[in-house]
């Protein structure tokens, strides 16, 4: 058996995939008339601006859009359009995420709307939203009416579900009573059906039947959450392409697996000592008050428990796609395990 990692395997496939999806935003773009603050800023927000394709972004929907069609016997040719609505829709809910959670940072480099400012910050966001909508009717002509409105139902549902997610995230910060099943719903609606949406596209486009695409959004479930949890531990260590600044979950309150995993088991004055500190203004946290908030987490076993419901739900997605076509259930078990390999 190999030693290399899952992500090494995904690799190539990243690189092949992303490279055509670069190209073709870049394409999206560039055949526009250009306004200041407006295509640069688009450029600026998919990373386009950059040389460095590793810095852009990991392109991870798009790829699995691409892929996924491939897997299932489609031309990936087909899914482009979708692939690249999948990564317009993706960036603008990262721009007006930053402005709604007060980052500062994404990327290791100036959020769109502290470099561009907040207003344009915010316009930016929305054309990529327009962008969406156009890609969606311009690109895929050959697929037919009937599988271009399936792709277009599909994206307003995960519109319709991210956005539900976010209001549950923003509405959790002030909950003093937040619970693993809270904590559940939320990145349900946020991440998994938005991470299932581009293997489903890409399924719709290669003809897939029902039963592949119900497995696919079962296998979502499973991966947001895996997904997230990562994210959420990832914030105590590499500070998830911030500059390198941990803690930015804690700064901005957010309310984690680790949250929730440690004032289910805290005594009440080290739940309070948390919520005192997940409460501070952002500005007003110190470095103090994050380590704090980690020797918590620690303390309670929350970090331990993070690496377990990680490895739960590892072992359900892979259960959940054993009744797929083979190519598709190596390529699909290659990503979740990937998701435990991050670093950043």
């Amino acid at each position: 058996m190999s030693s290399s990692s899952s992500s090494d395997r995904l690799a190539p496939v990243v690189e092949r995939f992303s490279a055509i999806v670069d190209d073709r935003l870049s394409a999206i773009i560039d055949g526009e008339e250009q306004f200041p603050g407006l295509h640069e800023g688009m450029r600026y927000a998919l990373g386009l601006d950059l040389e460095d394709k590793a810095a852009r972004g990991k392109r991870l929907r798009p790829v699995l859009c691409m892929a996924t069609c491939e897997a299932l016997g489609g031309d990936p040719a087909k899914a482009l359009g979708f692939a690249c609505a999948i990564e317009l829709m993706h960036n603008f809910a990262l721009v007006h995420d930053d402005i709604e959670d007060g980052d500062t940072v994404r990327r290791d480099r100036p959020c769109v709307h502290i470099r561009y400012g907040l207003a344009h910050g915010i316009n930016i966001g929305d054309y990529l939203l327009c962008k969406v909508l156009s890609t969606l009717l311009d690109d895929g002509e050959e697929l037919g009416d009937l599988v271009r409105l399936r792709l277009l139902r599909l994206m307003s549902e995960t519109l319709d579900h991210t956005h539900i997610g976010q209001c549950l995230d923003i509405g959790a910060r002030d909950n003093r009573a937040f619970t693993h099943e809270d904590y559940l719903r939320l990145v349900r609606e946020k991440t998994g059906h938005y991470l299932a949406a581009p293997m489903i596209g890409g399924a719709i486009v290669a003809g897939a039947d029902q039963h592949v695409l119900t497995t696919l959004e079962e296998f979502g479930h499973y991966t947001g959450p895996l997904f997230q949890i990562t994210d959420d531990t990832l914030d105590l260590t590499a500070g998830k392409g911030r500059g390198g600044r941990i803690g930015s979950d804690i700064r901005e309150g957010k309310r984690s697996f680790l949250v929730a995993e440690t004032t289910s088991r805290a005594t009440e004055a080290d739940r309070a000592a948390l919520y005192a500190i997940l409460e501070k203004p952002r500005e007003e946290t110190t470095d103090g008050d994050v380590a704090a908030a980690i020797a918590l987490f620690e303390k309670w076993g929350a970090v331990e428990s993070a690496r377990e419901a990680c490895s739960d739900l590892l072992e359900k997605a892979l259960r959940s796609i054993r009744t797929l076509p083979a190519p598709l259930e190596g390529l699909l078990a290659c990503f979740a395990r990937s998701l435990t390999e991050r670093r950043r």
